[in-house]
């Protein structure tokens, strides 16, 4: 395209020169810009079967063959795989989301609600799904429940008063299921009334119409008086939502509150409570023949006695279930020996008995991709129990048919009651694809379930060579999920050693996946203030110490604001390293930098401007310019109902709406089409974009201007898109361009170029 081409680039002018041959399916031919591009060394090769090492089982070389090095530039370099992954920064940002929230960090699912409480902000938490399936349908109802029911339609805040044992957070939530047509959130007990209702009276419409709040024995409960409650009750009326307070007897103290209290004067039976949960467990027919077998009632009787204890009652039933679900029949022994155990923590019960390596594997690979589909969930599982059990050498006699016996029978427990076991459910793929994901039922035991194995016992190294295995899985949520959820929860909970085990040769390494790795990790991790001062440090030694490697690993950690710094300059710092690999990270923390925030988007283009202007750093700058353009997409039914294309390019329709950005925006463009290393680059974004124009009127129209106002007053830039704009109709292309490129012809004449 201009003097000076890297070697081995075509003749400058050539529009063909920077795309694959007709059918070989580059974005000339296949229009979408999403086709396969040629595997380059490190990015972007095909991954083997499941998440094996890049590399493993691939036939070797010859002895005396010398190691082919990848272009640095055009069809089969790092820069043109990267600039060939339409909307992947948007997805990946997505994926990392979606895990981080899956261990609970400071990014959590879906909106973010606060409420304030003593001069801090805190996370307001959705109750947990498996309390609000218990009470859905193994609720044991007592009497004044219609009462309750009543009295929380009038006034909107109810205070629900009973002594413990008596069921009153079970009606609580019974209540708020009834009465709200929102989301049920379940406060802290810390929280503070008067910050409360100030929070639920903000407009900014934060907090959803029809929400329901449940406040479990709060601790200021001394601290509210009438007017508190009426205020609070008022913010309510306003939100359409509706909250429960559940406080012992002899609370509150304020005697002008009482109009607002319900007492809970009678509790369901012991084992009336156990018969409902046994049956929501086992259903109807096998709940009643369970009980009705010799020793049960009187065992049950005898571990509860007569007085209100509904949350023991639960536990137990949950317990008989279980043992009748897996053995078919009770150990009643076994039963007061479990019995015995329940003062501890339920969570370490439940986990401590899972039966076998394969039980517990899958425990594992679920909290670390909870929420991803069965088959990730299940090779992962197995991987992991491959790792764990018995290794030794032996002999394995045959089996009663002659044939070897296998260590582990595949179709022992199926999936169903293995779920069950684990607490957990299967729910269908969104969006109407095909397939099943898995998750837990209680969103915290994720987290709770990889530290208890980090914790109570000695598997260490098995965990992390397991979670190594998953970051360079073929696919791109695993590896996220692998690094996020996983390793990022065991750096926040034992940083030295995994920072000594793991993150710092990975970041060396040869390995492009396990380096973002790091930085996944480190967005995780870095949410405990010790370990985002100590990874901070580190990161800025790799600055200063570092090749090419850890530089980029550096860049992909500043792209997630891991680490304390301003993130736009510290990457703009590693623009000027003259590395393709470093340039390449730099662009790919640039677009997860828009991707999280587009309100970046106008220091990242700034930033790119001003290093365009440095020699050292201005290739780098434009491929990173490039990166950002094709992969940061946003979701055009959120901009234009009945968009054609479901994404389109961010870049192009953030310029397009303020006017701030268009001078760089569009001088970058310029700068690019004209660059003679990354002109391939440039050439396969500008075929993305105008396949994407090609499809929806709204978006060439974006397009049209753009072209316009790169070609205004600049005819070298004009003659480029034309060239470009005569290859989009070319006989030998698959896909034709013919409306993009006649609106470009027409503006590129109205401009006389």
């Amino acid at each position: 395209m201009t003097d000076g081409a890297a070697p081995g680039a075509p003749a400058a002018g050539d529009p063909r020169g920077s795309r694959p041959a007709a059918g070989t399916g580059g974005p000339a031919a296949g229009g979408a810009g999403r086709a396969p591009q040629p595997p380059v060394a490190g990015q972007g090769a095909p991954q083997p079967p499941h998440g094996g090492t890049p590399g493993d089982g691939a036939s070797a070389a010859p002895a005396d063959a010398a190691p082919q090095e990848p272009p640095s530039s055009g069809p089969g370099a790092e820069s043109y795989e990267a600039t060939g992954r339409l909307g992947e920064g948007t997805q990946r940002r997505g994926h990392l989301h979606d895990a981080v929230a899956n261990v609970e960090g400071d990014m959590v699912g879906g909106d973010k609600y606060v409420v304030l409480t003593g001069g801090t902000r805190r996370k307001l938490r959705a109750l947990s799904p498996l309390i609000a399936e218990r009470v859905r349908f193994a609720y044991c109802a007592p009497t004044g429940l219609d009462g309750a029911r009543e009295a929380l339609g009038r006034q909107r805040l109810l205070i629900l008063r009973g002594a413990d044992g008596y069921g009153k957070s079970a009606m609580a939530v019974r209540l708020l299921l009834g009465a709200c047509q929102g989301t049920l959130y379940h406060l802290d007990s810390g929280v503070d009334f008067a910050s409360l209702a100030e929070q639920l009276e903000n407009e900014s419409g934060v907090i959803e119409r029809g929400a329901g709040f449940l406040l479990d024995r709060p601790e200021h409960v001394a601290e509210l008086g009438r007017e508190t409650y009426e205020k609070v009750q008022g913010a309510l009326v306003q939100a359409d939502a509706w909250m429960v307070v559940t406080v012992r007897g002899g609370e509150p103290a304020d005697g002008e509150l009482l109009f607002g209290v319900t007492d809970l004067a009678h509790a369901p039976a012991p084992f009336d409570v156990v018969r409902a949960h046994v049956r929501w467990h086992l259903g109807e027919r096998h709940a009643d023949r369970l009980l009705a077998r010799p020793g049960v009632r009187e065992t049950v009787d005898d571990l509860l006695g007569t007085d209100p204890v509904c949350r023991q009652a639960g536990e137990l039933a949950a317990a008989l279930a279980e043992e009748y679900d897996t053995r078919g029949g009770v150990d009643l022994d076994r039963l007061r020996e479990r019995r015995a155990r329940l003062a501890a923590e339920d969570f370490e019960i439940w986990a401590e008995s899972l039966p076998d390596p394969a039980t517990r594997s899958f425990a594992l690979a679920l909290a670390v991709l909870n929420g991803l589909p069965l088959e990730d969930i299940a090779y992962a599982a197995r991987s992991l129990c491959d790792r764990l059990e018995d290794d030794g050498p032996y002999v394995r006699g045959p089996g009663p048919d002659g044939r070897p016996v296998r260590a582990r029978n595949p179709f022992e427990v199926p999936r169903r009651r293995r779920l069950a076991r684990l607490r957990a459910q299967e729910r269908d793929k969104p969006d109407g694809e095909p397939g099943t994901v898995l998750e837990y039922k209680d969103p915290g035991y994720a987290r709770r379930v990889i530290l208890h194995a980090w914790t109570q016992y000695d598997i260490q190294g098995e965990l992390l060579d397991w979670l190594k295995e998953l970051v360079v899985h073929r696919a791109e949520r695993v590896r996220v999920y692998a690094a996020a959820s996983g390793l990022g929860v065991l750096a926040a909970e034992s940083y030295r050693h995994v920072e000594a085990r793991v993150l710092i040769p990975w970041a060396r390494g040869d390995v492009p996946e396990r380096r973002v790795a790091v930085a996944y990790a480190l967005s995780v991790a870095c949410q405990h203030p010790w370990v985002r001062e100590e990874a901070t440090e580190l990161v800025r030694g790799w600055y200063a110490h570092g090749g090419p490697a850890v530089r980029s690993t550096a860049a992909r950690v500043h792209g997630l604001g891991a680490v304390a710094g301003q993130p736009v300059a510290e990457i703009s710092r590693l623009l000027a390293v003259e590395h393709p690999t470093v340039a390449v990270s730099c662009g790919l923390a640039l677009a997860d930098l828009v991707a999280d925030d587009p309100d970046r988007t106008g220091s990242v283009l700034a930033a790119l401007r001003t290093a365009t202007t440095a020699h050292r750093a201005r290739g780098a700058a434009l491929l990173a310019f490039l990166i950002v353009a094709v992969q940061v997409v946003v979701e055009a039914k959120d901009v234009r109902a009945g968009a054609v294309v479901p994404e389109w390019p961010a870049l192009l329709y953030l310029a397009h709406r303020r006017h701030e950005l268009r001078d760089p925006f569009v001088r970058l463009w310029r700068d690019a089409l004209n660059e003679s290393f990354f002109h391939h680059e440039a050439e396969q974004v500008l075929d993305t974009w105008a396949a994407l124009a090609e499809r929806d009127s709204e978006l060439r129209e974006m397009f049209r201007l753009m072209v316009g106002a790169i070609a205004q007053g600049d005819p070298r830039s004009g003659l480029i898109l034309r060239r470009c704009a005569d290859t989009w109709t070319e006989q030998d292309r698959l896909v034709p361009l013919p409306q993009t490129a006649a609106i470009t012809r027409a503006q590129l004449t109205a401009e006389g170029a």
